[in-house]
């Protein structure tokens, strides 16, 4: 079985947002179950019911907290009804959401196993009486307690298995000369993060993107261009952006979750 050492830190990823007591109830839970756990906020601004974006940026940020975290994540549109519980072991961390697609590309990228969490052993722990509308904090957020606590080891809450619900989300296509993929989020800025990453892009030499009928050109970054100038870019989580100089892209060329996004040669292959 995959090693894990829990470090104490917890990290909580949700589609929550900021408006009302969900997060803080969240937290008043791990507080109540591990005293010393250091909770972190990734992001509570995830897409509402899009597990795939919070999978997404779970993928890219694991790698900047120290081995040992408990990594928790609820975006959960199936919320109350059969869907499992499921928690993932690898890369020294621990991942723990709905069984929805959340965590499918994460047991990809760590080359993790993943356990189906048993009802029976919840029990145990004291995990009953869910809300058939708030398992973040009912069902989630004591799992990640009591993991993090280092009270009970990940792969004694239920077993292994294969059979996970897998990504909604296709990883990007190569069709002929160009690539397509899609654009996973927006920033706060407007920036467009799409699923193509740096290594996507290794065999075009002179690669541009076209979007929404726009044909854009690569650049280091943002301040290489003129104000309201669209620029293509590999952003610090390695995927590509697509952003408008001190102005808003997603606004500006009018493309948002799930817009078609393509790469091309500059000039054709020589």
């Amino acid at each position: 079985m995959t090693d894990f050492t829990p470090s104490g830190v917890i990290t909580v990823t949700t589609d929550f947002g900021h408006r009302g007591p969900f997060v803080g109830t969240m937290k008043g839970v791990m507080i109540t179950r591990f005293p010393n756990a250091r909770i972190i906020d990734l992001t509570h601004e995830v897409y509402v019911h899009w597990p795939a974006e919070a999978g997404f940026w779970l993928e890219r940020s694991f790698q900047y907290f120290p081995s040992g975290t408990v990594h928790l994540a609820v975006v959960d549109p199936g919320v109350g009804t059969e869907r499992s519980a499921l928690i993932v072991v690898g890369a020294g961390h621990v991942f723990v959401a709905p069984d929805n697609g959340l965590l499918a590309d994460v047991i990809e990228q760590t080359g993790g196993t993943a356990i189906s969490v048993d009802a029976t052993c919840l029990a145990g722990l004291g995990i009953e009486h869910l809300s058939a509308t708030f398992h973040g904090r009912d069902l989630f957020a004591p799992l990640a307690a009591e993991i993090a606590s280092g009270r009970v080891a990940p792969w004694a809450l239920g077993r292994v298995t294969h059979d996970y619900i897998p990504s909604l989300i296709e990883p990007p296509e190569r069709r002929g000369k160009e690539l397509h993929g899609i654009v996973i989020t927006s920033d706060h800025f407007g920036n467009l993060i799409t699923n193509i990453s740096r290594a996507d892009l290794a065999k075009f030499k002179r690669p541009m993107v076209r979007a929404a009928g726009h044909e854009i050109a690569f650049y280091r970054t943002y301040g290489d261009v003129q104000p309201g100038t669209v620029i293509a870019l590999i952003n610090s989580f390695e995927v590509l952006e697509i952003a408008c100089a001190e102005k808003n892209a997603a606004t500006m060329l009018g493309l948002g979750r799930g817009g078609p996004v393509s790469v091309l040669e500059t000039y054709g292959n020589d």
